[in-house]
């Protein structure tokens, strides 16, 4: 019986040393699926796409902001096809389609013109802003033509869903009242959202109220 006792207090002591040994190991992230399709509506991948799970990869600059969005990964790819034609994208994916849709909102430019495209799109000149469910698209054309909001549209439908709720929109932009809503207005989901979001409607403000020197009546 001690020799049993003895052989069952060896077996739990190295049970144990192994259980904590892999506590104090650091968890290592798991490679995430891939974003990108390696073609769609004639575009074809040009070697491999770059992938990163450092929000700072995907915005040096707001990359605190990613994280309060909810930020996993990123993949970033250059496509060609016929006619010299080349399409630069960088998609990133969130947790949920709440991240996905504030950072829309929060790259959104004032001037940019709505299209329809994924859950939402806006344009400017060259570039295509995007996002469907938790992921959003950044698109830059380095040539435009009658064919690229629907080129666009394919890429969006192969885009990977999220399962459960998390491809669900935020629902609380629609109990806001809409005689009160404000163009381009922010979803913030955290303090640096909301500050840098601040600033930049002060600084609209500011400019928008200011007159030019060149305009300045005498």
């Amino acid at each position: 019986m001690r020799h049993l006792h003895t052989v069952v207090t060896f077996l739990l002591a190295v049970f144990l040393a192994g259980v904590c040994f892999a506590a104090d190991e650091p968890l290592k992230k798991q490679p995430s699926a891939p974003i990108l399709p390696k073609q769609f509506a004639g575009w074809r991948i040009q070697g491999t796409g770059q992938t990163s799970q450092d929000p700072g990869v995907a915005d040096p600059v707001n990359a605190p902001v990613l994280k309060e969005y909810g930020f996993t990964d990123l993949e970033s790819a250059i496509y060609t096809r016929d006619g010299g034609h080349k399409l630069t994208l960088k998609a990133a994916r969130f947790e949920d389609a709440s991240g996905a849709y504030g950072a829309f909102t929060f790259y959104k430019q004032p001037q940019m013109l709505n299209e329809k495209i994924g859950d939402q799109a806006s344009s400017l000149n060259n570039r295509i802003l995007l996002y469907r469910a938790n992921i959003l698209v950044d698109a830059i054309f380095n040539k435009l033509t009658v064919m690229s909001a629907a080129e666009l549209r394919e890429l969006a439908s192969l885009l990977p869903l999220p399962p459960g709720n998390a491809r669900n929109l935020p629902s609380l932009p629609t109990y806001l009242p809409r005689q009160s809503y404000v163009k381009n207005a922010k979803y913030v989901m955290g303090p640096t959202g909301h500050k840098l979001s601040a600033l930049r409607l002060e600084r609209r403000s500011c400019s928008a109220n200011t007159i030019s020197p060149v305009a300045r009546p005498r």
